[in-house]
């Protein structure tokens, strides 16, 4: 027996009596420093050889088909424990070029989401190009699948690659992450500078999230913001944690609110019931869907607009019924990571109107995202029917 065959039998021993787990380092916006997320990590600490280093066991893991394992109590047990902490903050984990191109990633994914009662729309799944260079088939399913249950797609380690800008402008991305070795050099090194500010101005004006990776001091933590990069991540704003640290460590950042201005939680079952009702009107075309693109409710001005039997806009996903794609989705979600009203879409319908379209996200009092309000604007006639193409 080898030495990667002794540490992959020692992975596997671990993984069964878990003495893998997963360590949480914070994702924050630069404006104010508040946490937005976590990125999930594997860590390993072995009772007779110590801490054995991810990149050590990771590619052994890949090679002798431990991570769908690996990544499924990675989120298991990141699901359960985050399930206490604020509504709003979102987990990221790292999917191998592997476990993308299996066709069974995204059920295994929503299962474990489903198992422990975490909302997909907090779960963000970083991959790298490497994933789609040799065959874009089966990965782009995976992506659009995973979109389609609510997911948040990014690309991770972006600029250290061939064909970056190929993928960017072929797959849904939603958010993308600056390498850390170009962060980290900034300020010794102007051509790092240039490549960093050139990826946030690129994924600005692509409608993505950039979040810069590896800033580890304030001097680079400025230089983002003087850039427009809006999120970063690094030893700066904290290391990799531990989850019973994580309750610790956010009520040192964030401010406790005042009791006077706390709000009684209203539940999710209830928030969509009252958006449901909301959307009981023949005077506005409105409807809400979840954060997958599905109509949850609709008014019936908006199934008279689409051109539908009342009520049979439900159910529905939302590209099947206006000019939208899922794509427009992931933008969605990048201009809620970036804190921006996502604009006006104007499409023309089937009598020749034009329709201005509003989409706005709806949260809970925990800032959990429900969904999107999806409302005509302007001069559309609710009571003329047609579809938009």
């Amino acid at each position: 027996m080898n030495a990667d065959q002794l540490l992959a039998r020692n992975l596997l021993s671990a993984l069964t009596n878990g003495g893998v787990e997963p360590y949480f380092q914070p994702i924050v916006s630069l404006d104010d420093g508040h946490v937005l997320g976590f990125e999930v990590l594997a860590r390993w600490h072995d009772p007779v050889q110590g801490f054995i280093s991810p990149e050590q066991f990771i590619p052994v893991a890949d090679r002798f088909g431990l991570l769908d394992r690996l990544l499924d109590q990675l989120m298991r047990t990141a699901f359960l424990v985050a399930a206490e902490w604020p509504h709003h903050l979102f987990l990221g984990f790292n999917v191998s070029p592997t476990q993308l191109r299996n066709s069974e990633l995204a059920t295994r994914i929503a299962k474990a989401a489903s198992d422990e009662s975490f909302p997909l729309s907090r779960v963000h799944i970083e991959v790298t190009e490497s994933g789609f260079i040799e065959d874009l088939t089966q990965p782009r399913r995976t992506l659009d699948r995973l979109i389609s249950l609510g997911c948040v797609i990014a690309m991770d380690d972006f600029g250290t690659g061939y064909s970056s800008l190929t993928w960017l402008s072929t797959l849904p991305f939603s958010k993308i992450k600056v390498d850390a070795s170009f962060v980290m050099a900034m300020c010794e090194h102007r051509q790092s500078r240039k490549i960093v500010a050139a990826v946030v101005a690129l994924g600005h004006s692509l409608g993505l999230a950039v979040v810069a990776e590896g800033v580890e001091t304030a001097q680079q933590a400025d230089l983002l913001r003087g850039m427009g990069c809006k999120l970063a991540q690094g030893y700066l704003f904290g290391r990799p944690m531990p989850a019973h640290h994580v309750p610790d460590y956010l009520s040192a950042v964030v401010p406790p609110a005042d009791d006077t201005e706390l709000l009684v939680p209203m539940s999710l079952e209830l928030r969509a019931h009252r958006l449901a009702e909301a959307c009981e009107s023949d005077a506005a075309a409105i409807a809400f869907m979840d954060p997958a693109g599905t109509v949850v409710a609709s008014s019936t001005a908006f199934d008279k607009t689409m051109d539908v039997e009342k009520g049979a806009a439900a159910g529905r996903h939302i590209w099947e019924l206006i000019g939208v794609t899922p794509d427009t989705i992931a933008e969605l979600r990048a201009n809620d990571l970036l804190d921006q009203e996502f604009p006006e879409l104007e499409k023309s319908t089937a009598n020749g109107s034009m329709a201005r379209i509003l989409i706005r996200p709806v949260k809970d009092e925990s800032s959990e995202l429900l969904g999107y309000s999806v409302e005509f604007n302007g001069s559309q006639n609710p009571n003329s029917a047609g579809v938009v193409s």
